[in-house]
C-alpha cells in the first residue's frame, strides 16, 4: 500500500497499492551507486539507487523496500537519521549501512534497529549478493 508521510507530523496515512521493491541504495556518490546497482540487478533483485537522504526517504515511502543501504556519510542528514525516518515509516525495512570508516560506527549499530550489518567500502560483491539475498529471502 502506499503511504503519504509528513516527517513533521509523525504518522502515516494509508492509501493506493504499492509496487514493492527489494532495495532502495541511498549514497551521495554516483560510482557506488552505478556499481551497487548493477551488482544487485545482476543477482535478480530490483533496486533504485538515489544520491540524498530526501530522495531516499521518497523512494521508500513509494516502494517499500526490503532492504534500504544506507551510506552514514550523506551530507546535512547522516545515515542514522535516515534509517530512524524510514523506520518511521515503515518499520519492517532492513537496514544496511555502508562505510568507509566502520570502525567509527560499530558502537552506535543497535540491533533493535532493524540493522542487519555495516558494508565496509571498498565492499566484496559476492558477500553483498550474499546478504542481501539472506536478508530478503
Amino acid at each position: 500500500m502506499r503511504i503519504r508521510y509528513s516527517i513533521a507530523q509523525g504518522g502515516t496515512e494509508r492509501n493506493e497499492k504499492v509496487n514493492r521493491i527489494d532495495v532502495v541504495v541511498i549514497d551521495d556518490d554516483e560510482g557506488i551507486r552505478w556499481i551497487l546497482q548493477q551488482t544487485l540487478e545482476m543477482g535478480n533483485f530490483s533496486c533504485i539507487a538515489v544520491n540524498n537522504a530526501m530522495q531516499g526517504i521518497n523512494t521508500v515511502m513509494n516502494f517499500h523496500p526490503h532492504l534500504a543501504i544506507v551510506d552514514i556519510k550523506l551530507g546535512a542528514v547522516n545515515g542514522f537519521e535516515v534509517a530512524r525516518m524510514i523506520r518511521q515509516i515503515y518499520n519492517d525495512v532492513k537496514i544496511l549501512f555502508m562505510t568507509g570508516y566502520r570502525e567509527a560506527i560499530t558502537e552506535q549499530v543497535e540491533p533493535a534497529d532493524n540493522v542487519i550489518g555495516v558494508l565496509e567500502k571498498p565492499f566484496n560483491v559476492e558477500e553483498l549478493l550474499q546478504l542481501v539475498t539472506k536478508t530478503i529471502s
